[in-house]
C-alpha cells in the first residue's frame, strides 16, 4: 500500500515520522508531501519526498490555483490513502477522492489566541484564517476518521466525528533503550526554548519561576542529544502558569523526562493526562515548589526509566494506528 503523509510544513516532525515508521514496519511504501522543503532531512522512513511551496498559509486553502497544484501532485503520487497532518493540509483534501485520515496535532480552533500576540500586520493577515478554522475543523471531523493527541481533544471531537483515535506523543522505544542511566542525578531542567524568547507565550508563561527555583533549560539540540543530556538531571519541569489551553494539552516533554529517568514537577493545570502516572508531582502555586523538591522520594532513576519503557512508548499505540487505517480504507 502507498501511504502519503501531507503537511503544510516540512520535516523533521517527530509525530509524522513515528506514525509513518509504524506502517513502514509492515512493508508499506511511504511518501511525504510538504509545503516546506525537506531536502536537508535525511531518513530512510520515506521512500520519496515532494515539495509544493505554500505562498501564504493563511489563505492557501482558498487559493484555488495552489490547491489544484497540490492535488495534481497528489494525483501524480497516486496514493492508496492520505494521512493529512494538521488542519491546512487536511482541509485541502476536502472534496478529493482519496481515503483520508485527519491527524490533529494542535486542536487549532482552541489556539487562535496565539495570533493576537503578533504585530498588527500579521494579526490582520490572519483574520481570514481565524474565521475559517472552526468551519474547516467541523467539516474535517464530519468527513474523516480523526487521530489526535489527548483524551480531552477526543472528547470534543466526538461531538461531530464518527471515529476518533488518541495517540499520545510518546517517544519511540528505541530512543529510550539507547540511553544510559547516569548517577548521581542532580539539578532541575526544562526542555524548550521559552527562556530564549523576548517574552513568554501566553500558554507557556513562567514569569517569576526563576525567583523560586534554579533551573537549567535545554533547547536547540538534536533530539537524541537532548535525551542524553536529560539523563544528568533529577527533576524535569513543566511549570506553565494556568491557561485555558492546558485542558487540552499533553506535552511530550513529560514522557521525555520520564523516559530519561527524571521525576516530573508539573502545573496542576497540565496534570490531567498524568494523574495516574507515578513519579509526577503537581503544584498549584510556585511557592509550593521548594518544598516539593526538598521532599521528593528517593527513587532510583533506573526504576523510572524501566517504567517509562513499559508504559510510555510509541510502539504501544501501533494497534490503534493500524485500526484507524483499516477504518479509513473501509469508507
Amino acid at each position: 500500500m502507498r501511504i502519503l503523509h501531507t503537511s503544510h510544513t516540512g520535516l523533521p516532525d517527530p509525530r509524522i515520522e513515528k506514525t509513518a515508521l509504524t506502517m513502514k514496519k509492515d512493508g508499506h511504501e511511504l511518501v511525504f508531501l510538504g509545503g516546506k522543503s525537506s531536502d536537508s532531512y535525511n531518513s530512510n522512513i520515506f521512500d520519496r519526498k515532494y515539495h509544493v511551496p505554500i505562498p501564504n498559509s493563511f489563505m492557501v486553502v482558498n487559493d484555488f490555483r495552489f490547491r489544484r497544484k497540490w492535488i495534481k501532485t497528489i494525483n501524480e503520487i497516486s496514493p492508496d490513502i492520505v494521512h493529512a497532518h494538521n488542519i491546512i493540509a487536511a482541509a485541502m483534501m476536502l472534496g478529493a477522492d482519496y481515503p483520508t485520515i485527519y491527524d490533529d496535532h494542535e486542536y487549532w480552533s482552541k489556539q487562535t489566541f496565539k495570533y493576537s500576540s503578533r504585530g498588527i500586520v500579521r494579526r490582520t493577515a490572519a483574520i481570514p484564517l481565524i474565521r475559517a478554522i472552526p468551519r474547516w475543523e467541523r467539516r474535517l471531523l464530519e468527513a474523516y476518521p480523526v487521530v489526535t493527541v489527548s483524551d480531552m481533544n477526543a472528547r470534543d471531537h466526538r461531538r461531530y466525528a464518527k471515529h476518533v483515535t488518541v495517540t499520545r506523543n510518546f517517544p519511540q522505544k528505541s530512543e529510550l533503550e539507547s540511553l544510559d542511566d547516569k548517577s548521581p542525578r542532580v539539578g532541575n531542567v526544562y526542555v524548550g526554548n521559552d527562556f530564549i524568547l523576548k517574552r513568554f507565550l501566553d500558554h507557556r508563561n513562567m514569569t517569576g519561576l526563576r525567583d523560586i527555583i534554579e533551573l537549567d533549560y535545554l533547547a536547540g539540540l538534536p533530539h537524541h542529544e537532548m535525551m542524553i543530556q536529560l539523563t544528568s538531571y533529577r527533576v524535569g519541569f513543566t511549570p506553565w502558569l494556568p491557561h485555558p489551553l492546558h485542558e487540552y494539552a499533553d506535552p511530550n516533554k513529560h514522557y521525555e523526562y520520564l523516559g530519561a529517568g527524571l521525576q516530573v514537577v508539573v502545573s496542576r493545570s497540565l496534570y490531567g493526562p498524568l494523574k495516574d502516572a507515578p513519579y509526577v508531582h503537581p503544584f498549584d502555586d510556585y511557592s509550593e515548589i521548594p518544598d516539593i523538591i526538598a521532599n521528593l522520594p528517593n527513587i532510583p532513576s533506573s526504576e523510572i526509566m524501566a517504567h517509562a519503557k513499559e508504559h510510555y512508548v510509541w510502539e504501544n499505540q501501533a494497534s490503534l494506528i493500524h485500526e484507524v487505517y483499516r477504518y479509513a480504507l473501509s469508507l
